[in-house]
């Protein structure tokens, strides 16, 4: 019976965008096992088609850096410690650069105050009475 029926003319007279419209893509959705859709496919060859330029291209990095949880990642790391032991040993060496200009500041106002006062070199008192006394 087929043989007598011209099925290319009943298939051009299909509206088929009525067909379409007539399923129930989520009633059809529904009856698809994911599990076994997905146990079927390879994922070597799945990588091996990505266009990871492409893939890369569309990361927003601004995006992934917001969502870093900087403090949480310190605390999990020695960074913390090493950003600690940075920080103090800059400020030590601050200090001590700072005391010996000091120093060195200090020595400076003396041998001026010494010339000032026309003492002779070598009769500086060295220090306070209490603090010489106490040597």
């Amino acid at each position: 019976m087929l043989g007598l029926v011209p099925v290319d003319a009943v298939l051009r007279q299909v509206d088929v965008q009525a067909v379409l419209d007539r399923i129930d893509l989520q009633a059809l959705i529904d009856r698809v096992d994911l599990n076994e859709v997905l146990a079927k496919v390879d994922i070597n060859e799945l990588a091996a088609r990505l266009d990871l330029d492409a893939l890369i291209q569309r990361i927003d990095i601004n995006a992934v850096v917001a969502r870093v949880d900087i403090e949480d990642l310190v605390a999990r790391t020695e960074i913390g410690r090493v950003i600690m032991s940075s920080t103090t040993s800059i400020a030590t060496r601050t200090l001590d650069a700072g005391r010996s200009t000091g120093v060195g500041l200090d020595q400076f106002v003396n041998r001026w105050v010494d010339r000032v006062l026309r003492r002779p070199p070598g009769t500086a008192s060295g220090g306070p009475a209490r603090l010489v006394a106490a040597r």
